[in-house]
C-alpha cells in the first residue's frame, strides 16, 4: 500500500515522470520530484554544464514539455540549477487501444511532409486514426480518457514491452530511420511542415 506521503505521485503523469528522466539524462545529475500542493516542482542542476546556450536549452525543453502547466522556471545561478514549478494535469489516462498482434512498422500508414524541400514521412496523432498510427509504428498502444472531451495520448513500446515514450493527441510522430522516430508538438511540426 502506498504511504500517504506520496501519494500526490498517482497525479504526475507519465510525461511528467519522462520530463523528469529527459531533466536527468540532459544535466547528468538526480532530478527529484517533490509535492507542491496543487503543484510539483524539481530543480534541474546544471552544474556540470554551466554554459548559457546549455542552459536555454534545458530551459527550452522544460518548457516545450509542460506547456501551459508550466507556473514557474527561473534560474539560481550561485546554485547552478533552475528552479521549476509545474501544476498537476487534470488528465487521467484509463482507457487503451493496443493492436492485437506486434507487427513491424508500416511507415507508409504516414503522410508525406515538406520540409525546406526535404521530405519526410510522419504521422498526426489523433484517436480516429488510431489503427493507421500503430501501424506506422509497428507497436506501443493508446490510452484514451472515457469522459466528454478526454484527451488521448500514444505510448511508444519497447521490445521488451516496457513504454519509453509518449505522444499526445494532435502531435505528430516523424519516421527518423527504421524503428527510430521524433514526437514533435502540433505548432512546431505545423510551422515548420506542409503537407505535399
Amino acid at each position: 500500500m502506498m504511504e500517504y506521503e506520496d501519494y500526490w505521485k498517482q497525479r504526475l503523469t507519465p510525461y511528467d515522470i519522462e520530463l523528469a528522466i529527459m531533466v536527468e539524462s540532459v544535466t547528468g545529475k538526480p532530478c527529484e520530484l517533490k509535492n507542491g500542493g496543487d503543484n510539483f516542482f524539481f530543480e534541474a542542476d546544471y552544474e556540470k554544464h554551466n554554459e548559457p546556450e546549455y542552459i536555454l536549452a534545458i530551459w527550452d525543453a522544460i518548457e516545450g514539455r509542460t506547456g501551459k502547466r508550466l507556473l514557474e522556471i527561473k534560474d539560481d545561478p550561485e546554485r547552478h540549477a533552475l528552479f521549476v514549478r509545474v501544476k498537476f494535469s487534470d488528465t487521467q489516462y484509463p482507457g487503451i487501444i493496443r493492436p492485437t498482434r506486434d507487427q513491424s512498422p508500416q511507415e507508409t500508414f504516414g503522410s508525406i511532409y515538406c520540409h525546406k524541400l526535404v521530405e519526410i514521412r510522419a504521422i498526426q496523432v489523433e484517436r480516429d486514426n488510431a489503427e493507421s498510427v500503430l501501424q506506422f509504428v509497428g507497436n506501443g498502444e493508446w490510452e484514451i480518457e472515457r469522459r466528454p472531451g478526454g484527451k488521448a495520448m500514444f505510448h511508444f513500446r519497447n521490445a521488451a514491452g516496457s513504454v519509453y515514450a509518449h505522444a499526445p493527441e494532435h502531435s505528430y510522430i516523424v519516421y527518423i530511420a527504421p524503428e527510430r522516430f521524433e514526437i514533435v508538438d502540433k505548432e512546431t511540426f505545423e510551422r515548420e511542415y506542409e503537407l505535399r
